[in-house]
């Protein structure tokens, strides 16, 4: 009932799987907090968390899907930490389902805040008194720093 208040699921943001031979499979879109700025979500990723019939003795089974925006260590790392925190709440037979969706949202907005330029490596949004460069964000949402992606679509097969 929580995570209906918190999520919608007239826009798919939440999914709740229940088979007929018992368990639960719940699927959450994640979205990093922003602050309401659209333009400053540059990852999302779905969680799938499968409750077995013994759940919560039984951890959650944590996968990620649909991930946008995360590279390989970014994702293994927030489903490293998901599934860490999944068996130490069934090691105390601890429901979990809302703490993984919050550590997952807040895991998300940690990386979303930062991360660098795949092009120059560069951070993408360096803090100083300087304005950061433009940031274009592919629909995939990959983060570039606009000059260098523009000028690495001028080059040969580029």
């Amino acid at each position: 009932e929580l995570l209906g208040a918190m999520f919608s699921s007239d826009e798919d943001e939440l999914v709740v799987e229940r088979p007929t031979g018992g368990g639960a499979t719940i699927s959450v879109r994640l979205r990093p907090s922003s602050g309401g700025e659209q333009r400053r979500r540059l990852m999302e990723a779905t969680l799938a968390l499968e409750l077995s019939q013994a759940y919560p003795e039984s951890a959650a089974v944590c996968r990620l899907s649909r991930s946008r925006g995360m590279v390989g260590d970014e994702e293994a790392a927030l489903l490293a930490a998901l599934t860490a925190l999944a068996a130490e709440a069934a090691s105390s037979g601890e429901p979990c389902v809302y703490a993984l969706v919050e550590a997952a949202i807040e895991k998300l907005t940690e990386l979303n805040a930062g991360g660098d330029c795949p092009i120059c490596r560069d951070d993408l949004f360096p803090r100083g008194a300087a304005p950061p460069p433009p940031t274009y964000v592919s629909a995939c949402f990959h983060s570039f720093h606009c000059p260098l992606c523009c000028r690495r679509a001028e080059l040969p097969g580029g």
